[in-house]
């Protein structure tokens, strides 16, 4: 059998033998050798053995998807007056009204229109008055409906693991309340971060009431190493605001700026409308963004020029910087610092932020040490940034400024005996403590403890009290998004469960007695503590129905970056040789916390293509160097600490650099969450959270089928993403386009309208958002790990990712693939039941009771974007599923076909309403779920036949092309090549230019 480093240098000979781009999906295509196919048929999971389902674990997936919804009869509308956005849709049945609200996900809050059919919340669409949602959404916020009907929630009161109620909790918070004294000796409190302002007022109350009290903070994605950077460098916590739109070049430091940070949406938005050369006199208006990172990220894949490198290093890359930018105040570098940044690449980057002052930005990610932060604000401030492309506000928005107590302090205090009692508000802590925080030990020694929070998880069993929460879609609270603007959380039906909001759990803890959560966000509002902005009924009503409260957006501070005291020793390069662990919150369960929801665990995570686990990212030369395959186990080992885990490899990132996401490896998740992959929590320190340094691994001679989706419904290595750079763009605006051949086949029937959609690639960064958003609008089930395995995955439009050049650094290209629906479709020429048919304004039509499940439709689509249900995937029998699915659209049986259907629920709902008006469908009225949830706009709905609209102007630009227009198939969906900005002095990465 060829030997891993025999198979790379197999696909490095086939890939320099090659002249020109060449794009492959995953390494197994890079040397079409039989030797180098058995090597890594294991990694592929359509080479698998096929094993016979496991029933019981196919039947605890039930619930994962539309198997989570439930007890739908048995909530209505909240009592208080809760008000409909203001801007009602023309192309919508008078059973759905949206609710403006917003959500915490993800670490950051987000407006959101929840939409309710017959008062049930069915789907989240993004607020398009929201600074943080610019009418997008992405992947988490959309979940959050899933979440809200699981039925693994805790629906009551549990005492020492029996069922209780709330009233006789409200008996024994009476009594702690005497054993506090005036003081409230021994009480703590711990919480994630507060993004409510007023909670925050709530917690000052709190310990103005109780000063021997303290309130610990614990978020374990959080962005303390952030604001710590921000202590150093002007003094006081404060926040970087970012305005992508003003910057002509853009540099990351292991900062995922366009998915994972504040404020990702607004930022991808104003990134790909700077990437739009089509539209802006050949690119004059084009930005240029270079990212260093150690791992793959989102906004890496996007990058003009991307260099992998260690996280360790990322410090000596911003102290190159600073000192050739000549940052005043800048340590000097030690004289044995090492250059990880090419010569090349550093003078290059170096000119252009030089020759773009005040219009460039560099922001470096949460994960690097806070001097780092320091010395990056000081870089922007020497640029003349500061004011233009960057600014600062207070975090929180108010003079509240100060670190809270964190866990570790928790902890000491626990140990030492001086915590009598524990209220734990919506947080985990027995998972998510770092491995030298033994939380779950110290809490056996506090006498009274209680938790909060929507499942009864592991810090719930191991607590005396359990109280359910509401959920953020069933009460009443307040958020504040990363530029400070706050909006008002209201709900859209009452709690399904007997439980309270944290508002109404610390009012009676200060002692106001049982008060509601309508009552204190809007007495809080009314007061001065919220600047009595909405002091007014019509502002309040204002408020709920906008998504934001007016004039909340913060204040720019005066702040200046001093970095003098920084030691020299933080730039220092460390032994580039030596292993490093690099933990990082997962993209799609987060820090573990939606573990339980079967649409995140079976989205493709980006970009590595993974489902249903986390893995050890390694990188190719690593695997080369050990012997490692996808899917073989390793021990990692860091001092007394490790963990076994299966690697995957992964082009682009960092030679000695090992990533492995948190979340995984739950107990106590729910019957979706338990026990999927490994807990990275045990490998984690309080000092160092994100990098674990002084790192083994060894093979352990074991092997784990990983859930991969990249190699799934390939199509065979055909001419599908078409890229060029800027000045190829110049001087071939067409160089995409291809000659449609003719045709003997007639022309279909046309009808008053033609749907057709653009999908452009220069915008699209792979988010997923898409795919998830299709599932919650079409009622998709998930079909599980082991279907997943098989190649079976349900979802209507996929992101296929490629690889362009060498495996050490290759370039990314991300590629949204629905349904195409063809004028000549494949597809309904081999239907032997008329199952697939052609409709008169373009839409290929699937006519699920007809279906018998011969699957020729499928073996004969080119694009691959059919799917079947193999299996009885979504439960049709439990009556409480009614709660959550979208009611106009058809719940598919075992045996039939589906696919995209370019959202024709909602072509026919906007149909309704222009033929009751006596007019044409506007363009714009039309949106697709997938459409309405992409945060860079990258795709464009609408009809055909009029030529002013969105859509044909899309297709009238140079860079339209069709997908596999060799087959002649006439797909009414197309794309736009994607154009990137190289530097003219270096190579584009990963490829040869022409």
């Amino acid at each position: 059998m060829t030997a891993p480093n025999d198979a790379l240098r197999l696909a490095s000979e086939r890939l320099g033998a090659r002249r020109g781009r060449h794009y492959w999906r995953a390494l197994e295509e890079l040397a079409d050798d039989a030797q180098f196919r058995d090597q890594l048929s294991a990694a592929l999971p359509q080479l698998a053995t096929m094993a016979p389902l496991d029933r019981r674990g196919f039947l605890k997936l039930l619930g994962a998807s539309l198997a989570l919804a439930g007890l739908g009869g048995c909530s209505g509308p909240p009592p208080e007056k809760i008000v409909p956005w203001v801007r009602r849709p023309a192309a919508q049945s008078d059973a759905v009204r949206f609710y403006a609200s917003a959500l915490c996900c993800g670490g950051e809050v987000i407006g959101v229109l929840v939409e309710t059919h017959d008062g049930r919340p069915t789907k989240i669409e993004g607020n398009p008055q929201h600074p943080a949602s610019l009418g997008a959404t992405g992947r988490l916020p959309q979940a959050q409906v899933l979440e809200l009907w699981d039925p693994d929630r805790s629906s009551h009161p549990l005492h020492d693991d029996e069922p209780s109620t709330l009233g006789a909790f409200a008996d024994a918070l009476a009594q702690w309340r005497t054993q506090w004294g005036t003081l409230g000796d021994g009480l703590r409190i711990l919480s994630g971060a507060l993004h409510s302002p007023t909670l925050r007022a709530q917690r000052r109350e709190l310990l103005a009431r109780f000063p021997a009290a303290q309130w610990h903070v614990h978020e374990p994605a959080g962005d303390a190493q952030t604001l710590a950077g921000a202590q150093l460098a002007f003094g006081r916590r404060c926040r970087a605001r970012y305005d992508i739109a003003a910057a002509d070049v853009l540099l990351t430091l292991d900062a995922d700026l366009l998915d994972a940070m504040p404020g990702h949406r607004a930022h991808a938005r104003a990134f790909a409308a700077r990437r739009r050369p089509d539209r802006d006199g050949e690119g004059a208006g084009m930005n240029r963004l270079d990212a260093i990172e150690p791992t793959p990220t989102v906004t890496g894949s996007v990058a003009d020029h991307r260099w992998p490198l260690s996280s360790a290093q990322i410090a000596a890359v911003a102290g190159q910087l600073a000192d050739a930018l000549g940052v005043a105040g800048a340590p000097s570098l030690p004289a044995d610092t090492g250059a990880p940044l090419p010569v090349a690449a550093l003078h290059a980057v170096v000119d252009d932020l030089m020759r773009h002052r005040g219009r460039s930005l560099v922001v470096v990610g949460e994960t690097q040490p806070p001097a780092v932060h320091a010395l990056v604000h000081a870089i922007n401030q020497a640029l003349g940034n500061v004011g233009h492309t960057v600014d600062y506000i207070d975090p929180h928005g108010d003079a509240d400024a100060r670190a809270m107590p964190d866990l570790p302090a928790l902890v000491e205090a626990m140990q030492a005996g001086q915590v009598s009692h524990l209220l734990v508000l919506e947080s985990n802590p027995a998972y998510t403590a770092p491995a030298d925080v033994p939380f779950a030990a110290a809490l056996e020694r506090v006498p009274h403890t209680m938790h909060l929070g929507l499942y009864r998880d592991e810090t719930a069993r191991a607590c005396q009290w359990h109280l359910p929460a509401a959920h953020a879609l069933e009460a009443w609270s307040d958020a504040r998004a990363f530029d400070g603007t706050a909006s008002v959380v209201q709900p859209v039906l009452t709690p399904l469960y007997d439980g309270w909001s944290a508002h109404e759990l610390v009012a009676r803890v200060i002692g106001e007695g049982p008060q509601d959560g309508h009552d204190i966000v809007r007495a809080f509002w009314a007061g001065e503590s919220g600047g009595r902005a909405l002091a007014s009924d019509e502002a309040w009503e204002r408020a709920l129905r906008e998504g934001v409260i007016e004039g909340t957006r913060a204040a720019a501070l005066n702040v200046r970056a001093r970095v003098s005291s920084l030691s020299p020793n933080e730039w220092r390069a460390t032994d580039s040789d030596a292993l490093e662990l690099l933990l990082r919150p997962d993209p799609t369960i987060w820090d573990g916390r939606y573990a339980n929801n079967g649409w995140l665990q079976e989205l493709p995570k980006p970009p590595t293509q993974l489902t249903w686990s986390n893995a050890a990212l390694i990188s190719p030369q690593l695997a080369a160097h050990h012997g490692y395959a996808n899917g073989d186990v390793a021990r990692l080992r860091s001092g007394e600490r490790e963990l076994e885990v299966p690697v995957w490899i992964t082009p682009g990132q960092a030679t000695h650099s090992i990533t492995l996401h948190l979340g995984h490896g739950r107990q106590h998740a729910g019957r979706v969450g338990d026990g999927i992959g490994v807990d990275a929590y045990r490998l984690r320190t309080a000092q160092r959270p994100w990098r674990v340094g002084a790192l083994t691994m060894a093979p352990t001679g074991a092997r784990q089928e990983l859930a991969a989706t990249q190699a799934h419904f390939a199509m065979e290595g055909r001419d599908l993403v078409r890229s060029a750079t800027l000045d190829e763009f110049a001087s071939d605006p067409a160089f995409a386009q291809a000659a449609t051949p003719p045709t003997l086949y007639p022309p279909q029937p046309q009808g008053q309208y033609a749907w057709g959609m653009t999908i452009d690639l220069n915008s699209c960064i792979g988010c997923k958002g898409c795919t998830i958003a299709c599932q919650a609008e079409n009622n998709i089930p998930v079909v599980g790990e082991a279907e997943v395995r098989r190649g079976r995955e349900m979802h209507w439009i996929r992101v296929d990712r490629y690889y362009a050049g060498s495996p050490d650094a290759p370039s990314t290209h991300h590629q949204p693939v629905p349904c195409m629906h063809c004028e000549h479709a494949p597809c309904e020429v081999v239907c032997p039941v008329g199952a697939t048919v052609h409709d008169e304004e373009g839409l290929n039509v699937q006519v699920y009771n007809r279906c018998v499940g011969t699957r020729f439709c499928s073996n004969n689509c080119p694009y691959k974007v059919r799917r079947f249900n193999f299996l009885q995937y979504s439960d049709l029998n439990e009556p409480t599923l009614e709660a959550q699915r979208n009611p106009d659209v058809t719940v598919r049986d075992r045996g039939v076909m589906e696919k995209c259907t370019y959202c024709i629920q909602r072509i026919e709902t906007a149909h309704i309403a222009a033929d009751r008006e006596s007019r044409a469908i506007a363009d714009g009225e039309v949106v697709t779920a997938c459409q309405a949830a992409c945060p860079t706009q990258a795709i464009t709905f609408g009809n055909l036949l009029d030529g002013d609209s969105e859509v044909s102007r899309a297709k009238a630009s140079p860079l339209n092309y069709d997908l596999l227009e060799e087959y002649n198939t006439r797909p009414r969906t197309s794309y736009l090549a994607q154009v990137r900005n190289p530097h003219p002095d270096l190579r584009r990465d990963g490829e040869e230019t022409s």
